[in-house]
């Protein structure tokens, strides 16, 4: 309409400048006649902007325009997308079971160590002390073991001395039995002999004297034995009580070689050593330091084993943890390096869930190779395992599935389609049945469409405008 009315207002000044060109005398016609060419300049106009039949769509109406996509052949790859920590295969924390001082720390980060190589040193001296003085306790009791050995021996010696002396007092006691035996019968025949008045008194007075010196001795004997019996069982008590305390001895013996032992670990383990071969990642003492050991063992260093190797732990969640199976391909990237692409495998798949605010994730470990040692430990990993893999199929964009001309309306119950350019270029729906989906194309299993077929896939509304002489007005 703007442009109507300048077209109007350029004819009336025309007619007006006509009109001031012929003077006053004219005014009254001149008037008139341009009134009536403005009105005739408005009607032209309004039948140019107006048309009429088949040519409306380009002035008064708007006009699609698509966008196209070419079907492709190739491979394609169904993928679950995860993030993760990329990690060494094997770290062990190296700690400390010994509080001290460190004297000596031999390595720094990224060293490479082997098996045993001492990695830092804590001050020994005390530690050795402690080694000496098992060493001589243990002297000591073994010191105690020979006394009691030879205590043993004496004590031995001692019975056998005594079962010796037992012999001889009963042979003394068989004399002195048997000499008062003698006596007696002297005397019985003495006294006989005295009945019959053919000895003196005097004589049966010595008999009598001699039995009873002969039956003193006899009780001696006796006595003398019962004494030797106990000097026996005496003896044989010492070599029991000596013998235990031999046993005692020789056991205090393993004990104080433990203390030894112990305390000669405890001098060994002033030594911090690497338990594998590999690098070390993190260090967490340096010389000077106090280790005030408690319930656990501080960690002072961690040392990672062949770099070369590393493994991805990705959390996956539990609705694509069914898909994933050990063995499948991966591949990942790293902010490090975002147009390289590192190849994976999945290693395992472990059960324990872990839970975060009511989502359940599962832990998958990938191993990679790291030969180059681009990957470091610690990096994010954007990891797309495959779960489907076809080679040489048809593609079309995911898109084009799901793209819906404007007008027309998608039966639910119909399967899925595309819609192709035809010859002519108008649209053409073709149903097909789709395979394994990538991240923006998917693979076509049936459907009437060849390799560079053009598919829509999206629709752009061109506004309506207004077009004179071959110029569009409007936006």
């Amino acid at each position: 309409m703007r442009f109507v009315l300048i077209i109007a207002l350029l004819g009336t000044a025309c007619s007006l400048a006509a009109v001031t060109t012929v003077g006053p005398a004219v005014i009254t016609g001149a008037a008139g006649r341009a009134t009536d060419k403005a009105a005739h300049a408005l009607e032209s106009t309004r039948r140019l902007l107006v048309p009429t039949g088949r040519e409306a769509p380009t002035f008064g109406s708007d006009s699609p325009v698509f966008r196209y996509a070419s079907i492709q052949r190739g491979s394609i790859e169904q993928t679950v997308t995860v993030t993760g920590a990329l990690q060494p295969v094997k770290t062990i924390e190296v700690g400390s079971q010994l509080s001290g001082q460190l004297a000596r720390v031999y390595v720094d980060f990224n060293d490479t160590v082997s098996k045993d190589q001492p990695l830092a040193l804590i001050d020994p001296r005390s530690f050795a002390a402690k080694v000496d003085e098992a060493r001589a306790a243990l002297a000591v009791s073994n010191s105690l073991v020979d006394i009691a050995r030879a205590k043993l021996d004496r004590a031995r010696i001692d019975l056998q001395n005594a079962r010796g002396s037992r012999d001889v007092l009963a042979a003394k006691l068989e004399s002195a039995q048997a000499v008062k035996t003698s006596a007696q019968k002297t005397l019985q025949r003495k006294l006989a002999l005295q009945s019959q008045n053919v000895v003196a008194t005097t004589t049966v007075d010595d008999a009598q004297t001699e039995f009873t010196a002969r039956l003193a001795q006899e009780r001696e004997a006796e006595i003398l034995m019962s004494l030797n019996s106990y000097s026996v069982e005496g003896a044989q008590a010492d070599v029991r009580r000596i013998e235990a305390e031999l046993q005692q001895a020789r056991m205090a013996v393993p004990e104080k070689a433990a203390v030894l032992a112990a305390a000669q670990a405890d001098l060994d383990r002033t030594v911090i050593r690497s338990p594998i071969n590999g690098v070390v990642v993190g260090r967490f003492v340096n010389e000077g330091q106090t280790l005030a050991v408690g319930l656990e063992s501080r960690t002072t260093f961690v040392v990672a084993h062949r770099l070369e190797d590393m493994e991805i732990h990705a959390q996956v969640d539990e609705a694509d943890i069914g898909r994933i199976a050990p063995g499948q391909r991966a591949h990942f990237t790293v902010d490090a390096y975002p147009d390289r692409r590192f190849e994976a495998v999945v290693r395992q798949v472990r059960k324990a869930p872990q839970t975060q605010q009511h989502v359940v994730t599962y832990t998958v470990v990938l191993a990679t190779s790291n030969l180059d040692g681009a990957l470091l430990p610690g990096m994010t990993a954007l990891v797309k395992i495959v779960i489907e893999r076809q080679d040489d199929v048809l593609k079309v964009p995911l898109a084009a599935l799901r793209f819906q001309p404007s007008g027309t309306r998608q039966d639910p119950a119909a399967r899925s389609g595309v819609w192709v350019r035809t010859a002519s270029g108008s649209l053409q729906r073709i149903a097909v049945t789709v395979g394994a989906a990538g991240t923006e194309q998917v693979a076509l299993k049936s459907g009437d469409l060849d390799e560079g077929s053009q598919v829509a896939v999206g629709q752009a509304i061109r506004p309506a405008g207004m077009e004179f002489l071959g110029i569009r007005f409007g936006s």
